[in-house]
């Protein structure tokens, strides 16, 4: 089943997988599914754990129709080129039956004005998001009011769009193979378990409930998971940041710089002004922060904090084996962890940098 992305220039994938037993047990509970690409990023494991988490379809949504979910991911993964997470979601609309015929006039449907009018707003504020970052969401926010969508399902419409940004970096960046992903719906014993599949997948895609946070977060972007309070996705991105801070293979200072950096490239001023004030906790001098953000490097910067300042910058806008490339000359510098790790830290940056101009700022 070709698409429109299966011509993109995708490079070698970045790291070796590793079979974590733990991990892919996990994986099954929670997709129903094995998922080969988990073993790509096991030695980061809140990393592994985020990218089978951290997906819409999955228990997170308590308002907004999963159909309307899948067509954001759909058109957000376009718009950021990532072949992986594109034939993923066109797989998985597969498995559930839809004809390779319909997806493609699906796709096709993407551009066109005669969808619902609300299908219409929530697949333009995805690309919107996507393609131009914070700086339109007020507009944005605008068209979904229009049409009549309420603040929880704006809140859910930011965290899918946010989330894909945060899922295509963290696949596209190492090279995850997408070939074995894209080739699925023309397997002949893909094509005998369908059915099978088709219903594994329906079991395990099912509706939030409201969910308490266990603990009132205090780290960057906790102002965030407080807006998400009392929804799954709250929690579900509480554990996450939790789980990230705690991660050893970066310090606390280098991952804050990266985040630093992405909220000053897309322009974020409440997001930037929430991680500057961490940063200060860091012992960081503003002037020396005002340097790093003006001239990606200053004085006060470690050997990796160096490397990676500059590489965060490089993963808000970007073709992807250019950025591919890019990634791996580190692979000299960084160990596998640390690389997999500065990886995860800027995918998830991004996403939660997009999810705060909308939810943060909802006037």
């Amino acid at each position: 089943m070709i698409n429109t992305l299966q011509e993109i220039a995708w490079e070698s994938c970045l790291v070796e997988p590793v079979r974590d037993r733990a991990l892919q047990s996990y994986a099954r509970r929670r997709l129903g599914i094995p998922n080969p690409m988990i073993d790509y990023f096991a030695s980061v494991p809140w990393l592994a754990r985020a990218v089978i988490d951290l997906h819409p379809e999955y228990g997170l949504l308590m308002h907004l129709d999963e159909s309307v979910a899948d067509l954001i991911v759909l058109v957000v993964s376009q718009e950021n080129s990532c072949r992986f997470c594109y034939a993923a979601v066109r797989a998985v609309l597969w498995a559930q039956g839809m004809s390779q015929a319909r997806i493609e006039r699906m796709e096709r449907d993407l551009a066109r004005s005669d969808l619902p009018p609300r299908t219409m707003a929530a697949v333009a504020f995805g690309r919107t998001l996507s393609r131009s970052g914070p700086v339109r969401a007020p507009e944005a926010r605008q068209a979904l009011r229009r049409v009549g969508f309420g603040a929880e399902e704006m809140k859910e419409i930011a965290f899918a769009a946010a989330i894909t940004d945060f899922n295509n970096r963290a696949l596209t960046i190492p090279a995850i193979p997408a070939h074995p992903v894209e080739r699925i719906p023309d397997q002949i014993h893909m094509r005998l378990l369908r059915p099978f599949l088709g219903r594994i997948i329906k079991k395990h895609r099912y509706r939030g409930q409201p969910t308490a946070l266990d603990q009132v977060p205090s780290y960057a972007y906790a102002r965030l998971v407080k807006a998400y309070a009392g929804s799954p996705i709250g929690a579900v991105l509480n554990r996450t940041l939790t789980e990230m801070w705690a991660s050893p293979h970066l310090t606390r200072r280098c991952k804050l710089l990266m985040l630093a950096v992405i909220a000053r490239g897309l322009g974020c001023e409440t997001c930037s002004l929430e991680v500057s004030e961490a940063l200060e906790n860091e012992s960081l001098e503003q002037s020396a922060l005002t340097q790093i953000l003006s001239h990606l490097d200053a004085p006060e910067l470690d050997p990796i904090e160096r490397l990676l300042v500059p590489f965060a910058r490089e993963t808000i806008w970007y073709e992807p084996a250019s950025l591919q490339r890019r990634a791996r000359k580190l692979r000299g510098h960084l160990t596998d962890p640390q690389l997999l790790e500065a990886i995860g830290v800027a995918a998830l940056g991004n996403g939660l940098c997009r999810m705060g101009a909308m939810v943060l700022n909802p006037s």
